[in-house]
């Protein structure tokens, strides 16, 4: 989401200043001073209308403090609204002070609720002021007072969805994933949020920088399920499960994906991963060979294929070692089958060292192989380009 063009205030809200109280002259001229401020077009109108809103600033001081008025809920309003859009006009910190004193005291005398729309119009213009300075101090990378502004704005409109994205956004600036995770999962109802998929996304990540695994995956598999066509959601889910150890768990999740998108290489990596996890060598294989096909010279891949050659030929060796039954004819000729079978790696660590010459682990693999077979010039060979590598 681009906050910058997100940040965008409307204007002051038209209201309607009919009354039935009997109005003494300060007030009378506050109103009137606002009036004309509305009709010039309000903050569009630019200085003019601003100065006639400044007109209206004496006399409702004195409004304020006068026994006939100062216990009068429009005259606290009248008061809010000038200084409500004075502060977003001049972007004056005092003046907002003003306005949310002068807002709880109309609040508070305000017992029939007739000033109520005026009341909400003024936490209107507050709030868009709060979310403009707060994108003032975000253009300045103080991102922690960013969220004390958007944070303003929230407690005059709790629930604002845009100052709670907002306010998350500079929550996760600050590293505060807390805070991140509360104002994310506050908007979790508003499916109709734009930036509502982004969301669903980043809690996972944010549970995790938290260090809260079981929160990180409960919430990568819903947004997995509520986002199963987009391929960024799905890969992370599946990814948290393979790093917390959940591989069992998410080889259905991987081969249901892989229906849906069948030439997804990474997507038979992972699958791979998995199996291999759960010492299932041959579909383990089987998965790695499928990501080659698509893409020979996958790295991961043609490393991993080998690594599990090589695993399965150690394997037979040592159920072979163990084998007190076979005769010395018999155990050096199914050593060398295994020799054989072991050499079978060799080509998907040569092409490995094809795509990434100083790849370690295919050159450590490599020389695994070569002392395996007892050729001593190829593990030196490998051993020189091995410390070159280092």
């Amino acid at each position: 989401m681009n906050i910058k063009k997100s940040l965008i205030i409307t204007g002051a809200l038209a209201i309607s200043m009919s009354t039935v109280f009997a109005q003494t002259g300060n007030l009378r001229k506050a109103k009137s001073a606002y009036t004309k401020y509305e009709e010039l077009g309000g903050a569009e109108a630019g200085e003019l209308s601003a100065k006639m809103l400044k007109d209206g600033i004496e006399p409702i001081e004195e409004a304020i403090v006068h026994d006939k008025t100062k216990d009068n809920p429009e005259t606290w309003t009248v008061y809010s609204l000038i200084y409500s859009n004075l502060a977003f006009a001049e972007k004056n910190n005092e003046y907002a002070d003003k306005a949310i004193n002068g807002i709880a005291k109309a609040a508070e005398l305000d017992s029939d609720k007739k000033n109520e729309d005026n009341i909400n119009a003024v936490k209107v213009n507050l709030r868009n002021f709060y979310q403009t300075t707060g994108y003032e101090e975000w253009k300045q990378e103080n991102y922690k007072g960013a969220a004390e502004e958007f944070d303003k704005g929230l407690a005059l409109m709790p629930g604002d969805t845009t100052l709670i994205y907002f306010g998350a956004l500079a929550a996760i600036q600050t590293q505060d994933y807390p805070t991140a995770i509360k104002k994310y999962e506050a908007l979790l109802p508003h499916e109709d949020h734009s930036e509502y998929k982004m969301i669903r996304a980043d809690l996972p990540k944010l549970y995790l920088s938290t260090g809260d695994t079981t929160k990180a995956l409960e919430y990568a598999d819903a947004a997995a399920k509520a986002f199963p066509e987009d391929n960024d959601i799905v890969m992370q889910n599946i990814e948290l499960n393979l790093i917390t150890g959940n591989e069992e768990k998410i080889i259905s999740g991987i081969e249901s994906q892989l229906e849906r998108d069948a030439s997804n290489k990474t997507l038979h990596y992972y699958l791979g991963t998995a199996y291999a996890s759960n010492n299932d060598d041959e579909k383990a294989l089987a998965s790695y060979k499928k990501a080659l096909e698509i893409d020979p010279d996958y790295v991961e891949a043609n490393l991993n294929t080998a690594a599990i050659i090589m695993n399965m030929a150690n394997q037979a060796l040592m159920d072979l070692n163990a084998d007190k039954t076979v005769s010395d004819t018999d155990y050096n000729t199914r050593v060398e089958t295994i020799k054989a079978d072991m050499g079978k790696a060799v080509p998907y660590l040569e092409k490995a060292l094809t795509v990434d010459p100083k790849n370690t682990n295919a050159l450590s693999n490599l020389k695994s192989y070569y002392n395996f077979i007892q050729d001593e010039d190829k593990a030196n060979e490998v051993q020189a380009r091995l410390e070159a590598a280092r």
